[in-house]
């Protein structure tokens, strides 16, 4: 399961349960958590492009 679909299944869970104030903050505590490891992975995944196209950039610079 990704990170996102989780996120919107704990949503949900807290629109559609009575759930208790300690509850809802464990719920919305995993979201946040959730949210960061989804800002993470992205970050990593938009560097490793990044460095990928500098790389292929410095190689072409150099073969003209």
């Amino acid at each position: 399961m990704q990170d996102k679909e989780a996120i919107e299944i704990l949503m949900r869970m807290g629109d559609k349960y009575a759930l208790s104030d300690e509850e809802k903050a464990a719920v919305s505590a995993a979201i946040g958590i959730l949210s960061w490891t989804a800002l993470g992975q992205s970050r990593i995944k938009n560097i490793a492009k990044a460095q990928k196209a500098k790389k292929e950039f410095r190689e072409n610079k150099f073969l003209k």
